[in-house]
């Protein structure tokens, strides 16, 4: 793995170290299409708000998970994602993944530079360099729901984390025909002409979800598991989700046809609930999704694993710098 180090004033430090200045280290996705724009701009204004900032990049897959993992341990007050969902998704990852010898978690905040910027949508968080400076001068959190995802058939698999929503259905074919396009970041062409391709061939599947609570079945269109309100590039999946309240939002698309559920899909741009038979929400604090066939699950945009999946909310595990 490699590092790019844009700015640099100590490779490990301790809180005693910074005389009461604030230390920041932003993981930046390296392929990011506005990475001059966060150099030339952003960079001069976090230079302005903390006394210590370290930029790494990443240089390929998982370079962001193993790069948390490092600066959890080296005393930041906050670790910084500059990128899109998935920078974010890696970036968390990184960090809980460490967690039980982290000595205290730093902060978690976010610099909005991908296609989507969905949770960011929820936070109402910009990437322009005054409102990036005013967050860290006034350096204030919210103590925010993450969701943990397990594999019950594949106990030795670790946890994945999200922050934002998971979804079994189409969502994960998007996903997978971007990836096998070689596309997968920073392409709004090539990001619509996956989702368009997804609604006219995807065939719903059999789908179980179980909570202690509730339980149903049936083929499915989209199920998606809600900590914050939107995906998809500004899809309101779930208009109600509360990213502190210790619940998910569960959105259930059953089998809605294509023109319907465009139709509804229109809906949920606009912010408001889709109003059809055969789409529910309903809240849980944990599910357990299955599938007789061996279906994909996506997480904050990025590929997770496959169902069986049991899914878990942690309220309030995590301090976001907002």
């Amino acid at each position: 793995m490699a590092t790019g180090d844009a700015d640099t004033s100590s490779g490990s430090l301790n809180r005693e170290d910074k005389e009461g200045g604030k230390s920041v280290c932003i993981i930046l996705n390296g392929i990011s299409l506005k990475k001059k724009y966060f150099y030339s701009k952003i960079l001069p204004a976090l230079k302005k708000a903390a006394k210590v900032v370290e930029v790494h990049e990443t240089r390929s897959k998982n370079d962001a998970v193993q790069l948390a993992g490092k600066a959890v341990h080296q005393h930041y007050d906050a670790i910084l994602a500059a990128g899109g969902d998935g920078t974010v998704h890696q970036v968390l990852n990184g960090i809980l993944l460490n967690h039980e010898t982290a000595k205290d978690l730093p902060l978690l905040g976010l610099i909005p530079l991908g296609s989507g910027n969905d949770f960011a949508r929820t936070m109402n968080i910009s990437n322009k360099p005054e409102a990036i400076e005013e967050i860290l001068n006034r350096f204030t959190s919210k103590s925010i729901d993450i969701g943990k995802i397990t594999f019950p058939d594949k106990s030795e698999l670790p946890p994945r984390y999200f922050i934002n929503i998971a979804d079994v259905g189409m969502g994960p074919i998007v996903v997978e025909r971007l990836l096998n396009s070689g596309r997968a970041f920073g392409s709004f062409v090539a990001y619509y002409a996956a989702i368009i391709k997804t609604f006219f061939t995807y065939r719903p599947e059999e789908i179980t979800l179980q909570t202690p609570l509730w339980k149903w079945s049936g083929p499915v269109r989209s199920v998606a598991v809600a900590n914050g309100k939107f995906f998809g590039n500004g899809i309101g999946i779930a208009p109600d989700a509360v990213v502190d309240d210790g619940k998910f939002s569960c959105f259930i698309a059953g089998n809605v046809s294509v023109l319907d559920f465009i139709i509804q899909n229109g809906r949920l741009r606009s912010g408001k609930r889709a109003i059809h038979d055969d789409i529910e929400y309903r809240e849980a604090n944990e599910v357990t999704i299955k599938s007789s066939k061996v279906l994909p699950i996506e997480a904050d945009g990025e590929l997770v694993g496959k169902l069986p999946v049991h899914i878990t909310m942690l309220p309030r595990r995590l301090k976001f710098l907002c």
